[in-house]
């Protein structure tokens, strides 16, 4: 038998881990953390020797524990695709700064993350490789470059952990690999189980014709995006309508979009980013002084964070608030309770001492990267596995009593909770 127990993302969305137990190898599925509470929230301690764990992607609701694993003296590698290293290394420092900053105190270090760093292996998509007696497959969820879902084969039992899955193509990324075989178990992402995503192409259209409007009256746009995929999306969607202005692009989307460029084969258009940046010509903003100076003409400024919560775009809604010439677009799901969420909700952006009554155009689009309903349902209709988990979602329940009214046995696990399979 083969034991999984949940340690995160269990009836919500965050703190991914799940540890899989087969007799001979004790196997972490992704150790993230959930960022949107303060102080920060963990998932369960492995209260076990690894052998080994496997990183789906570089998101801190994935990645952002897994420094806690070797401050806990864990000693195991870690795979995942190579780009995932650098956009971990990007984001754990980051993350350690953020929380200085906040006097937060973290459970892990400088030190934790360079043992991290160095405990990394990188994989490739379709390669087998063996933990034990165990055979891993990575195959491409479809979510960011290098998000991976893992296909675990112990003792003629297969095993699919989904991480984030995206079935569609988007401009950065092609849809998931749906060339896995016949599996046992399905532990599937949930997050938007309940909802369908508007028609990209139609999102897009309404992105441009807002960021045209603000640029015929002289004033700037603000997308205030994730760094790591989403920032890169936009750019290539301003591209592809060839928007005629200056382009910058600052915070940790410069960084971001630096390693994605590494990597161009993990593009749905080879090398299609650093194509995009010659193309529209866009400049990163790399000293604050320069922000003084880009926002004195008609632009278009693509920066950090998707959700408001801090980063350089503080300073553009503190230079632009009052100026109703100028937009801010955010392009992605709002937390509740984050800043992004409550200038939708009050027309106020407040974040730690500024309370600002914004004049800007505010608009809400959705270019999320992952699955929707009808996807989610359309992969285990396909895959037909015996046994489903639903988590990494705040509908995992309804969720699965959807797949069991269709016959399939499914269930919402709750946290420590486990399973024999």
């Amino acid at each position: 038998m083969i034991e999984l127990s949940f340690l995160g993302a269990c009836k919500q969305v965050g703190k991914s881990a799940t540890l899989v137990d087969t007799r001979t190898e004790k196997i972490l599925l992704d150790y993230g953390v959930k960022i949107e509470k303060k102080p920060t929230e963990y998932p369960r301690s492995v209260n076990a020797k690894l052998n080994a764990t496997l990183l789906s992607h570089a998101h801190l609701d994935h990645n952002g524990a897994i420094p806690v694993l070797f401050h806990e003296k864990q000693n195991c590698p870690v795979y995942g695709l190579e780009i995932n290293r650098l956009f971990s290394k990007l984001l754990w420092f980051d993350s350690l700064k953020i929380a200085r900053y906040e006097r937060e105190k973290l459970r892990y270090s400088g030190k934790d993350i360079r043992t991290a760093l160095r405990k990394f292996f990188p994989i490739r998509y379709r390669e087998p490789f063996k933990i034990g007696k165990t055979t891993v497959t990575a195959f491409d969820a479809g979510h960011i470059p290098g998000s991976a879902m893992f296909l675990l084969e112990n003792n003629g039992r297969r095993i699919l952990y989904t991480g984030d899955l995206n079935l569609s193509d988007t401009r950065l990324v092609t849809g998931a690999d749906l060339g896995i075989p016949p599996v046992d178990v399905l532990i599937i992402e949930s997050t938007y189980a309940q909802r369908e995503h508007p028609d990209r192409r139609e999102e897009e259209l309404k992105l441009i014709e807002t960021i045209k409007n603000t640029l015929a009256n002289d004033g700037i746009s603000v997308i205030p995006c994730f760094a790591l995929a989403r920032s890169q999306e936009i750019l290539l969607v301003l591209d592809e309508y060839e928007i005629k202005c200056p382009i910058y692009i600052d915070g940790m989307a410069q960084k971001a979009t630096s390693i994605i460029n590494q990597y161009p084969h993990l593009q749905r258009e080879y090398n299609a980013v650093k194509k995009a940046m010659i193309r529209t010509d866009a400049r990163f903003v790399n000293n604050p002084a320069k922000r003084k100076r880009i926002i004195k003409q008609p632009c278009v400024v693509i920066t950090t964070s998707g959700m408001l919560t801090g980063g350089a775009v503080v300073y553009y809604i503190k230079k632009l608030f009052d100026r109703e010439d100028c937009s801010l677009l955010l392009t992605g799901f709002q937390i509740p309770g984050t800043e992004g969420a409550n200038l939708l909700k009050t027309g106020r952006y407040v974040h730690e001492d500024l309370d600002l009554p914004v004049e800007m155009t505010y608009k809400k689009f959705d270019f999320s990267s992952h699955a929707s309903r009808s996807e989610l349902f359309e992969f285990v209709r396909k895959l037909n596995p015996g046994k489903t988990f639903c988590v990494h979602g705040d509908g995992t329940e309804d969720f699965a009593e959807e797949l069991r009214q269709e016959g399939f046995d499914a269930v919402a696990p709750s946290e420590n909770e486990i399973f024999e399979v």
